[in-house]
């Protein structure tokens, strides 16, 4: 599995975004690609990718209290 690299940019820069999603991207490709290498439809995985993040966002609206930060603090 890829290794994900560490933000260069801080939590307040603009540049954080766009070097998540390609970050997330690299890794989300990787996760489609061995999955169809084991026999999945790719129809099927980008579905259950899609219900995960649904899954997650809901997670995170629910859980609006607690304190949201970075694991390395930038």
């Amino acid at each position: 599995m890829t290794n994900i690299r560490t933000p260069k940019y801080s939590a307040d820069d603009m540049g954080r975004s766009r070097e998540c999603e390609a970050v997330c991207n690299m890794a989300i490709t990787e996760v489609v690609r061995r999955a169809v290498a084991a026999g999945w439809r790719e129809e099927e995985i980008a579905l259950h990718l899609a219900d995960a993040a649904e899954d997650y966002v809901m997670y995170l609206a629910i859980s609006a209290q607690r304190r949201l930060m970075a694991a390395n603090n930038n």
